[in-house]
């Protein structure tokens, strides 16, 4: 956990402290290119990292073969998607934006070395990938640095956004070796490349299209407007996503007790489930009402005058954060309780409902339009829809009490003591 609050601290600073220097325009091109890199390694990783680390724990006489077929199929990937990126890229833009792009998304062809950190995920090991995690984000936060000082060109910066992710998975390589692990015994196995596809459909589908939801706006305001609206929009939405962290870091924490107490009853598994839908919303409901109240202030403060339109993306997109914590913590109970269509059909409706209300809202109202885009669509495909559904019509209410949760709360205590004066 801690390198993840490293890593974030840094990025958030560092990345501040860029798009001060960059302007929305030049920032714009980064946010862009940055967000095809991340679609880009949601598909590069074919959604098979945890059937590996599963068939390696379980059949470790094979992990030879898991190993050297995931590796080969995921670079095959790297390379079909980097090509198409090319292609599309050489056709569509051109200048900064077109080296920029191309620099940042070259950092997909070291994803498959992914493959060689799940040894150490499932040895319990996981502080040598965290290690690597944090020298790369050091590195490439010193490098920015650098090229601020020094006034360098947008392009240095995308050479710096690459040299973060690739550093990261040389790094793991490097570990790899320095624990004695070894490659001997990997090779290719076809059946086993078309079992993981088979099994990893689903997952990887829910992955993709959430990432797609999260990268999409930035896209699409790149093309309707311009990179200067794309670098307002990312510069505001940096400060969404931040705390998009915080469910995710408690569901990686306590998810363990979770299992265990599906083990143990349902009635307990629900208990626990609630709890952390309590104990994030209301403080989220809080938090959001501030960033909306200070929003313009937070931005002058941040990103300076120049980037003072921002502030009605982060006074609207905040509001979306509740809902997206809604959708973090239920796909792990989704997972757990084999519902994969469930977490499917929510990304698959979030990724349609913010492309139809971008083009409309967006075309319409600018940046406000882009920002409540996010909001509805977070609304309708992470709580609303759980009403639908019979066997998660339970989880609908669950959110809901915990929205209103202080209040209810209260009518508990006057009820109690009207009962009992």
């Amino acid at each position: 956990m801690g390198d993840y609050i490293f890593s974030l601290t840094a990025s958030l600073i560092v990345g501040i402290a860029v798009a001060r220097y960059l302007g929305p325009e030049m920032y714009g091109i980064i946010a862009f290119a940055t967000a095809v890199y991340a679609v880009s390694v949601i598909i590069v990783s074919l959604g098979i990292d945890d059937i590996i680390m599963k068939d390696m724990m379980q059949n470790t006489e094979k992990q030879g073969i898991i190993q050297g077929s995931a590796l080969f199929i995921k670079f095959a990937a790297a390379f079909a998607v980097y090509i198409a990126v090319i292609i599309y890229s050489i056709i569509n833009y051109n200048g900064e934006k077109l080296y920029s792009l191309l620099i940042i998304v070259s950092a997909v062809l070291f994803q498959p070395f992914s493959v060689f950190s799940c040894i150490f995920l499932i040895n319990a090991q996981a502080k040598y990938t965290s290690l690597a995690r944090m020298i790369s984000y050091t590195l490439s936060s010193v490098l920015k640095v650098f090229l601020i000082i020094f006034h360098a060109p947008v392009t240095y910066f995308a050479f710096a956004v690459f040299i973060d992710y690739a550093v990261l998975y040389l790094t793991v390589i490097i570990m790899y070796k320095y624990k004695n692990y070894t490659i001997s015994g990997w090779h290719i196995d076809i059946s086993y490349i078309k079992y993981m596809l088979k099994n990893a459909v689903p997952l990887f589908s829910a992955v993709l299209f959430y990432t797609f939801y999260q990268k999409i706006t930035v896209i699409i305001i790149s093309s309707l407007y311009s990179d200067y609206s794309s670098g307002l929009y990312s510069a505001a939405i940096r400060l969404t996503e931040i705390w998009y962290m915080v469910p995710a870091v408690l569901m990686t924490a306590f998810f363990p007790a979770v299992v265990k107490a599906k083990q143990i009853s349902e009635a307990e598994y629900n208990k626990r489930v609630k709890t952390l839908f309590y104990v994030t919303t209301i403080p989220f409901i809080l938090m959001a009402l501030l960033a909306a109240l200070l929003s313009p202030f937070i931005i002058k403060l941040l990103y300076g005058e120049k980037y003072i339109e921002s502030s009605i993306v982060l006074s609207i997109t905040i509001w979306a954060v509740p809902f997206i914590s809604f959708y973090i913590i239920s796909s792990k109970c989704f997972i757990l309780e084999n519902k994969l269509k469930h977490l499917l059909l929510r990304s698959a409706l979030s990724l349609i409902l913010i492309t139809a209300l971008n083009y409309i809202l967006g075309s319409l109202y600018y940046l406000k339009g882009f920002s409540l885009s996010l909001v509805i669509s977070a609304f309708f495909s992470f709580f609303l829809i759980d009403l639908i559904f019979k066997d998660t019509r339970h989880l609908f209410f669950i959110k809901l009490s915990s929205m209103f949760y202080p209040l209810i709360h209260m009518l508990n205590l006057l009820k109690k003591d009207k009962n009992n004066p």
